[in-house]
């Protein structure tokens, strides 16, 4: 695809991708669009040239599409990373949406995972409901952040291998993790748990 983008566009410098919201258009509800926005986030880590931006949070929302005021809060949000990526604009805080970095657990009886984003978030423990291991959810039960790292506190012991943040089948536009840049978190399927310390 890139390579057709270079043929059509040869001057390009840069490109700007959008991790598209859960079950847009009613066109998702399986584990396959959770996993394919999950690909979306990971795209920028293949090619040096290409950013990422997020779609949730973004107010006012759409049932399928933005209304033209949602689609001018998202030019306003991508605007700082054209201004950095073209024009070598530099700015004190950060410009992107928070990603995951890392996922274990982080106590001996596997009751705890800990989160490593790449930037520092903001958390509310209504948040807890958008998590799941092994694709079950209700098994996070609360959370705490500090700086760019969440610890989650589970309801008992679990030997879940996959943790999955936003779901197409059950998610909630009031209860999104948000960068203290006040950018929404991009969503993550089926990222590996790593042993504890690991």
């Amino acid at each position: 695809m890139t390579a057709n983008w270079k043929q059509d566009y040869p001057n390009i410098q840069h490109y700007y991708i959008f991790q598209i919201w859960p079950n847009s258009c009613l066109m998702g509800g399986t584990k396959h669009s959770d996993k394919l926005r999950d690909v979306q986030r990971l795209l920028p880590r293949l090619y040096s040239n290409m950013s990422i931006m997020s779609t949730l949070g973004i107010k006012p929302e759409g049932p399928c599409h933005y209304p033209p005021a949602g689609y001018a809060v998202m030019a306003q949000m991508v605007a700082p990373q054209v201004e950095h990526y073209n024009y070598g604009r530099t700015f004190d805080k950060s410009i992107t949406p928070p990603d995951l970095q890392k996922a274990s657990y982080s106590s001996a009886n596997k009751d705890e995972i800990t989160l490593e984003f790449d930037q520092p978030i903001v958390w509310d423990n209504a948040q807890a409901s958008q998590f799941h291991l092994d694709g079950q959810d209700g098994q996070v039960v609360s959370g705490e952040a500090s700086g760019n790292v969440l610890k989650l506190k589970l309801k008992a012991a679990s030997e879940a291998k996959e943790i999955t943040y936003v779901t197409d089948k059950n998610w909630d536009w009031g209860k999104l993790i948000i960068g203290k840049n006040g950018i929404a978190a991009l969503t993550f399927a089926e990222v590996s748990l790593n042993p504890e310390g690991k």
